[in-house]
């Protein structure tokens, strides 16, 4: 009779603990649908912040530039939210391909990255490709190549690079030593 009790009791907790267990996520499961929020919060912060910046009158200054080897048409605009620089776009082309890119700023670190390529050969399909950099606290938060997600990797490092050096280009006046590395 003591060993029914005993086994009744044990196939009791260990079923009611299976009950639980199947209505609990993992410790794992539950960090990552919290990350991924964080991560979609941060992205809707980033996005309204660029919307607003878009929407603003800002007061433009227009640079060119040329580098042998780096650029043939370089063209470098800043502009300025009152005496803050808010967003750069610097464009140019070299051979077949050209290139626009787009970098928003909130006190002094880049948010955001836009790039848009397009390139091919002379005589032959022409491609387009557009990238975004979604930046956090000087850290890659989300990349994406067209609409998928990608890794961030080398090229997102580099955008993020450029985007800081251009930034602080504008008190020298020297693109092509910021862009042309």
């Amino acid at each position: 009779m003591t060993f029914k009790i005993v086994l009744l009791f044990f196939l009791s907790f260990g079923l009611t603990n299976g009950v639980f267990a199947q209505t609990t996520k993992p410790a794992s499961q539950q960090n990552l649908t919290s990350n991924k929020q964080m991560v979609d919060q941060v992205i809707l912060a980033i996005r309204k912040d660029v919307q607003k910046i878009n929407s603003k009158k800002l007061k433009k200054e227009h640079y060119t530039y040329e580098s042998a080897g780096c650029v043939e048409e370089g063209v470098v605009d800043y502009s300025f939210d009152e005496k803050t620089n808010v967003k750069i776009v610097e464009s140019g082309s070299i051979g077949d391909g050209s290139w626009v890119n787009e970098y928003y700023y909130q006190s002094g670190k880049v948010i955001f990255c836009f790039q848009r390529i397009v390139g091919g050969p002379a005589i032959g399909k022409i491609t387009k490709t557009e990238y975004r950099f979604y930046i956090k606290d000087g850290s890659i938060v989300k990349a994406m190549e067209g609409t998928k997600t990608i890794k961030a990797d080398s090229k997102a490092s580099e955008s993020l690079g450029t985007a800081n050096r251009i930034f602080k280009a504008y008190a020298s006046k020297d693109f092509a030593a910021a862009l042309c590395n």
